[in-house]
């Protein structure tokens, strides 16, 4: 490829070729990340919200029983039905979109929900006891005793396995959290490597340019003044191509010329 022109055109058209390469690249990769940063995000604050609900929803399920069986306030079994409801609704809410691996533990929580919901609809403040074959008697029950000994066993395993199932959904989002690490690397990858391709690129270009366009055009005008003003040969002592190369050319013919109708002028007189 001949010209100066030519040669610093393809040379910053491979830098710009080179940039919009990178940038794309890093550009799809940035996507990604988006997209597993957002599913990250999304699956956690879906969990959280979970756990807050379910606790939430169990500790009013809790609170109406305490007023059921220590209390004897049977109408807030209507309270103790509609938080079993909305337990079982939180945990159908994210059932659908959970990872296989923790259905498990959504069905172990159900399983509980049903145990704590049993209890309430079994729970008599009374029991008939049978003294003989033909006496029987009404006995109050020991609410405190009953809620102690029985419902909250079972309202403290529903709460840890709550823990569990954060822990699990946790455990499952640590693999995406890794391959989002790498994915970060790939994205700002190119990027670098791009960056320190063109300042390679452009520390040669300079030294091309310097030795091939600045320095011969310096040594030409240094050599064209110097004849000039003292008369000295225009002999240039620098590498040259191309057009530079011709501009040297078209300067020495421009002088030899002048010397030669000079000499034809004296001669002549």
């Amino acid at each position: 490829m001949k010209g100066i022109g030519k040669r610093v055109t393809v040379a910053f058209m491979s830098i710009v070729a080179l940039l919009s390469v990178s940038g794309l690249i890093s550009l799809f990769e940035l996507s990604n990340l988006s997209y597993d940063t957002e599913a990250i995000l999304s699956a956690n604050s879906r969990d959280l919200e979970l756990a807050k609900n379910l606790l939430r929803s169990a500790h009013d399920h809790s609170r109406a029983m305490i007023d059921v069986a220590i209390f004897d306030k049977e109408e807030r079994k209507v309270a103790c039905r509609n938080a079993s409801d909305e337990l079982v609704a939180h945990i159908s809410s994210v059932y659908a979109h959970a990872p296989k691996a923790i259905h498990g533990s959504l069905d172990t929580l159900s399983m509980y929900v049903t145990d704590l919901a049993q209890l309430t609809e079994n729970y008599k403040s009374y029991e008939v006891v049978v003294i003989d074959s033909l006496r029987s008697e009404v006995r109050r029950i020991d609410g405190r005793g009953w809620y102690v000994e029985s419902y909250e066993p079972a309202y403290d395993r529903f709460v840890e396995q709550v823990k569990e199932y954060i822990t699990l959904s946790h455990g499952e989002l640590a693999p995406r959290a890794t391959q989002l690490s790498k994915n970060v690397y790939r994205s700002v990858a190119p990027v670098l490597i791009s960056l320190l391709v063109m300042i390679a690129i452009v520390l040669m270009f300079y030294y091309f340019v310097y030795i091939y366009g600045v320095k011969p055009i310096l040594r030409i005008n240094r050599s064209l003044s110097d004849y000039m003003l003292f008369k000295l040969p225009f002999k240039p002592k620098t590498v040259m191509v191309d057009e530079i190369k011709e501009l040297h050319d078209n300067i020495e013919n421009m002088i030899n010329i002048s010397k030669s109708n000079k000499k034809q002028e004296n001669d002549a007189i």
